[in-house]
């Protein structure tokens, strides 16, 4: 425990035990029951301002302060980096179910959350949901994308480009996209 912490600590516990002194030795003046004021009833709590001083000091949690900070000036940016799976032109058999991964790599300052999303900006849907959230990372690490896609029934060739979203619902970095041809049965 840091020294500071362990002041904290004494020092509420001295102004705990004072406090408690103070209800002690004041219970024997009270009655056993007794009403407040009508005038504090109707008021509605408020409660007190913390002031620091050098006993009572405010502590700042410095990383959550630099996470908000940061939240609001950084930038968000995709950088596309391989066809994991499903190489384009790949040949799939009508009504496959196919796991379509690219790996990305989050080269923007911004970290990525759960409210940010993959969605398909044109193209053939091939049965994936659009949106979906996008895999969490943080800024300048890689990650795999996933979405499942149904081949149609049909054959012929097929393409869907899809792209990230952040969590005010702007598209940001490189597109990726997925290219089969169904084969005939």
């Amino acid at each position: 425990m840091s020294q500071s912490t362990t002041l904290a600590v004494q020092v509420k516990r001295v102004m705990i035990g004072s406090i408690l002194a103070l209800l002690l030795v004041g219970c024997d003046s009270l009655p056993p029951t007794r009403d407040l004021p009508l005038d504090i009833q109707s008021q509605p709590f408020k409660a007190p301002t913390m002031i620091p001083t050098p006993t009572n000091p405010i502590i700042i949690d410095q990383q959550a302060t630099q996470q908000s900070a940061q939240a609001a000036n950084c930038t968000n940016d995709l950088l596309f980096l391989d066809d994991l799976t499903i190489p384009d032109g790949t040949q799939i058999e009508p009504g496959a179910i196919v796991e379509k991964e690219w790996k990305v790599k989050n080269s923007g300052t911004c970290n990525w959350d759960e409210t940010y999303s993959v969605r398909m900006v044109s193209g053939e849907s091939l049965g994936a949901t659009s949106p979906q959230t996008l895999v969490p990372a943080r800024n300048g690490a890689e990650a795999v994308i996933s979405i499942t896609i149904t081949a149609p029934s049909e054959p012929g060739k097929y393409s869907g480009t899809w792209r990230a979203f952040d969590s005010a619902g702007q598209p940001f970095g490189e597109w990726f996209s997925v290219e089969i041809a169904v084969t005939s049965p």
